[in-house]
Formats: structure tokens, sequence, C-alpha cells
């Protein structure tokens, strides 16, 4: 390629940086994985890859890679698992895991709950009217779940905090103004949680925050701020990735009636709904890119990487890479049937939850509420119709539906 042509593709890229309605990103990305899989973009800062054996390969490699936790692009909350490392890592992802991952609380404790929190809200919406579903259910459903496992009742006022909060963190790494205010909303956050902490640590609870509270490292109980940062990812976290998947499933279906009656007929099984939750995942991450900081000198996709770089692995062009996916840009509710269950884990294939020591502590509960939430919904509804084309909006990390307008059409019981 000449220089003029990286510089016009690298111009695109920018566009999808900036959040341009115009640039077809998937196409940019193909065209990146290959024309330009690995580049340096002066916008972020950063190397970015776009190929899946490099982006997997930075995701895995912790002792090289590791997440940003300082300046542009890092997370504002100040420690908490991006900040972990070995040891630490795993005994204090540990203290929350043992809620939301192990096999035995998913199957005793959290599916119960959840099916129960979905079918409520399921069965709260209104049909044959205009409904946002966004906002009346994608959301709601791992809201509840997530203000039910800390026992934080107000945890959907904390909304205004967590966008906020979100959108200055890891999309920020181009927008300082993103993360000024990002870092005033944690301060408030703190405000709120702190008098919380002493209440549980009087009086714990079967609650994550007073597992936290309770719980020490290395003989010494953790301090108040970490406490803080964890509970303050849990929050947009158990929210985050769930509510942007299954909004932009959702629209999928209602825009493709077979499919949503298809599903219908196999709502009682977990591998089925499973395997399209996991699909979706592929085809509509909610997170769209990681950043990564070198901590050596190293080298990437034929590339020098310096100490202290930057990197951002394009999860959402890594999801359709034809050297990983056969036929990457068709949407396969079946692609992972044999073995839906694995893409919830650090072992799977898709990449919306990273990989490596940093793979998403919760990524089985969002399986469980995936499942439950379409199921819920499959259930209630004999057709979605869509009310409005839903446009994507957002940068490069954070990118789905903003609202999913429809009508729901009563299920014939």
């Amino acid at each position: 390629m000449s220089a003029i042509t990286d510089s016009k593709l690298i111009d695109e890229f920018d566009a999808v940086v900036a959040g341009a309605p115009v640039v077809d990103r998937h196409e940019v990305f193909a065209r990146l994985r290959r024309e330009l899989p690995i580049f340096y973009s002066d916008l972020m800062g950063a190397w970015v890859l776009t190929r899946y054996g490099d982006v997997k390969a930075v995701l895995q490699d912790g002792d090289v890679f590791v997440p940003i936790t300082e300046g542009p692009g890092a997370s504002v909350f100040g420690g908490g698992f991006f900040h972990w490392r070995g040891r630490e890592h795993n005994k204090k992802a540990g203290i929350v895991g043992r809620r939301i991952r192990s096999p035995r609380a998913l199957r005793v404790e959290i599916s119960g709950k959840v099916s129960r929190i979905a079918r409520t809200v399921a069965g709260e919406l209104p049909l044959d009217v205009p409904v946002d579903l966004r906002e009346g259910f994608t959301v709601l459903v791992p809201l509840l779940v997530i203000s039910q496992l800390t026992e934080i009742d107000e945890a959907a006022k904390l909304r205004h905090w967590y966008d906020t909060i979100m959108a200055g963190g890891t999309s920020s790494i181009g927008n300082p103004g993103a993360r000024q205010a990002a870092l005033v909303a944690m301060q408030e956050l703190k405000a709120f949680l702190v008098p919380l902490l002493a209440e549980r640590r009087e009086n714990p609870g079967e609650d994550l925050v007073s597992d936290l509270v309770t719980a020490d490292y290395d003989g010494q109980p953790l301090p108040d701020d970490e406490i803080v940062s964890i509970v303050g990812q849990l929050l947009p976290a158990g929210v985050e990735t769930t509510e942007r998947v299954l909004t932009s499933a959702l629209r999928r279906l209602a825009r493709d009636r077979r499919l949503w009656e298809r599903l219908r007929a196999v709502r009682d099984s977990d591998d089925a709904l499973a395997s399209f939750g996991a699909e979706a995942l592929r085809f509509y991450p909610p997170i769209h890119a990681a950043n990564r900081v070198a901590l050596s000198d190293t080298r990437v996709a034929g590339r020098a990487i310096s100490a202290g770089e930057k990197t951002v692995a394009v999860l959402a062009s890594a999801n359709r890479d034809a050297e990983r996916f056969a036929d990457p840009r068709r949407f396969d509710a079946d692609r992972f049937l044999d073995g839906p269950d694995r893409q919830y884990t650090s072992a799977g294939d898709v990449l919306p939850f990273g990989a490596g020591t940093h793979h998403c502590t919760g990524s089985r509960l969002a399986k469980v509420e995936i499942v439950e939430a379409l199921r819920a919904l499959l259930e209630r509804v004999a057709w979605i119709e869509p009310l409005e084309e839903a446009p994507d909006v957002g940068g490069l990390v954070l990118w789905s539906p903003r609202s999913l307008n429809v009508r729901l059409h009563p299920a014939d019981h």
C-alpha cells in the first residue's frame, strides 16, 4: 500500500473513533485486517490491532500487556479488577467470583433469581402499544439483578453516575472532557457508597458488598477506597454488557420475524438461547475495543512495541475475522450450538469479555441473564414489530442502539 492509501484508511478509522454514522465500521475493519492490520493512531496515541490472532495474543499476554491504569483511556475507578496482577488478582477477583461465577452459585442461587426478575420485567411490559424495549426491558433486567446481588436498592438511581463513568473511562482515550466528567461522577459515587460500606460492616448480609467488607487479603481488610472501586465497577459492568448485546439482539429479532419464531419454538433449550446469545456477542459486541499498555519492549504483528506504549485491540474487528470464523459476515444463531457455554468462558472464541487473566469475572452471569431475558420475552410475545430503524450510536469502544421502539404482539398461549 502507498502512504496516501494508508493515510486515507486511517482517516476512515478516525471517523469510526468519532462515531460518524456514515462510515461502515465493519467495512473499515475488514480493509484494515487485509491492508493495515497494525498501525499507529495519532488520534488515540496507540497502536491499533484488528486481526483476531493479534488481538487475542495481546489480551492473553498479561505479563506484557496490562490494562491502562492512568491517563487517557484508563478506568477512572482508581483500583480494582484492572489494577490487580497475579496472586492479588486471583484472590480478590475470587471474592466476587464465588458469588457470580462458580457453577454451584450460578445453578443454586443465580439462575432462579435471574429468571424471576426477567419474567417479572417481561410481564410488566405493555402489549400492543409502542414501548422502548431498551429502557423498559434490556436495561432493567441486569440492573435489577446487580441490585439484588449487591443489595443496593438505589442502584437504578446510580445510572446517571455510571453512564458518565463508563463514557469517561476506556472510551475517553480521545475525549479529555468525558474523562473529567467521569472523575467528578466517581467522587459523587464514592460519597454515596462509603456510608453504605460502614453499615454493611456493622450488619453484614448475604450479598456482594458484605462479602467485600468482611473479606481480607494477607490478613488485612480491603480498604474502603478499593471496595468503592470494585462496587463502582460492578454496577456499570453488571449492566453494560448484557444491556447492549440484548438491545442489539432484540433489534435483529424485530427485523427477522422468522428467526424470532424459530427461537420461540426452542425457547426451553438453554443451549439454543445461549448459542444465539454467543453469536450476538460476536456480531454485536457491546465493547468494541480494549486498551492495553506494554510493560516491556515486545513485538506484535511484526512491529516493535516499546515499553509504555499503548495498544487498542479492536474486538469488533477480531470477531469478524474470516481467519477465525467461517462466513463471519453472516449472523448464524446456531454457530455455537455444539458447546455454547464455552463462549462465556476464557476458553471461548468470541472476544466480548476479553481474554487471559482479565477475562470478565461476570461473563457466566451475563450468559444466564441473556438466556433468561430472551426466554421471558419469547414466552410472552408472539412477535416484535419494529417502529424505528434504531441505529447504533457511540464511538470506537461503546457502540449499540440508544433506543429500541417497538410494538409487542402478545403470544396466544
